[in-house]
């Protein structure tokens, strides 16, 4: 059924996509809790990393862990989002971020490095799944860049809140480190369920195959994602730990984590209202320079090159991930293994990239 051996003639799959487009707003906000959970994990899977790892070469091996989750996840959110629906897809991937939350609670609650990357894992499948939304709303919309930006923006304020919430989460949860937060990110993915299930009206009667664009569309937009994907990560993976050995606290990482995150989608609000006047492989190349003028000023190692690095990486990420989502869209929608090869190839630079983060910085 993922791959619809059936007939679609003779045994269509039940497929809960209505008729009509959904609301932009409905995707928006179920992203922004994905971001929620998104903001304190990443802040979260490096120390937990550093604190139950046998050994320091080990300590971004969750955060790479959450990286590898959301890749595999890419090919059956595209699948299940077709074949399925989009609820059952985007519910799906909220269930797998309450499951990867609340193992990586008992992870740090009994000391158990590898159930730290179990959960990790999970936690990056929903993430993937999350991912999604911009392809829903890009595909439903005709102003691609625009509505990709749409509901990246829906991110923004999730990300401010996330280091006064995680505070307040760590709070309850003391004296033991990380467990709040971990509960906090299975709490957004908790919310992020109800927004799914919520979105889809009644199941059209037929299933009816779409045309959809070559695969060869792809290639462009998919290199430079993936050059984007991978110093971004490179970056963010190493920054929590370089920040501490700056002097800043471990409870001020989040915080530090939290600008980055805000900045990987404050971008995207006023390309919400200028992306289609502009080129998206023009805005592809913005994002990538940003991204690439990162790494040395992360290579300098003062907070202050830190922080500058984490707002110029994530920026140029938003930028970057914009202009490759309406690329996309250029030539018409592209076919679920078009679109599982672009998110799946993302997500791969980005692992490659968690793991060079760990050695560089």
């Amino acid at each position: 059924m993922l791959v619809c051996v059936c007939d679609p003639q003779l045994d269509a799959p039940a497929n809960d996509n209505g008729p009509k487009a959904i609301p932009t707003f409905g995707l928006a906000l179920g992203f922004a809790f994905a971001v929620l959970a998104q903001t304190v994990a990443s802040a979260a899977l490096p120390l937990a990393g550093a604190m139950l790892a046998s050994q320091p070469a080990f300590a971004t091996w969750p955060f790479a862990a959450m990286l590898l989750g959301a890749a595999l996840a890419s090919f059956p959110a595209s699948f299940l989002r077709d074949a399925f629906g989009r609820r059952t897809g985007f519910a799906l991937g909220a269930s797998l971020g309450i499951a990867g939350g609340a193992l990586l609670v008992a992870a740090l609650l009994q000391r158990q490095f590898a159930w730290a990357c179990l959960g990790a894992l999970w936690l990056g499948m929903a993430q993937g799944f999350s991912f999604f939304y911009r392809h829903e709303a890009a595909a439903a919309s005709g102003r691609p860049a625009a509505a990709t930006a749409g509901v990246l923006a829906g991110g923004v304020l999730a990300a401010l809140a996330g280091p006064t919430l995680a505070g307040f989460a760590e709070n309850l949860a003391a004296p033991f480190f990380l467990v709040g937060a971990a509960g906090l990110a299975a709490g957004a993915h908790a919310l992020s369920l109800g927004v799914a299930v919520t979105l889809a009206p009644d199941p059209p009667p037929v299933f009816r195959p779409k045309s959809v664009a070559p695969l060869r569309v792809i290639v462009g937009p998919t290199l430079l994602g993936a050059l984007a994907w991978f110093g971004m990560s490179a970056v963010m993976s190493g920054a929590p730990l370089a920040l501490m050995g700056c002097g800043i606290g471990e409870a001020a990482v989040f915080g530090f984590i939290a600008l980055h995150v805000a900045a990987m989608y404050a971008p995207a609000v006023p390309l919400a209202l200028v992306g289609d006047r502009v080129s998206p492989p023009v805005l592809a190349g913005v994002g990538l320079v940003l991204v690439t003028a990162a790494v040395p000023l992360q290579l300098y190692g003062s907070a202050e090159a830190i922080t500058a690095a984490l707002l110029a990486v994530g920026a140029g990420w938003s930028i970057a991930t914009v202009g490759c989502t309406a690329w996309l869209y250029r030539a018409g929608r592209p076919g679920r293994l078009g679109l599982a090869l672009h998110d799946g190839t993302l997500f791969l630079c980005a692992i490659l990239g968690a793991l060079a983060g760990g050695l560089l910085f």
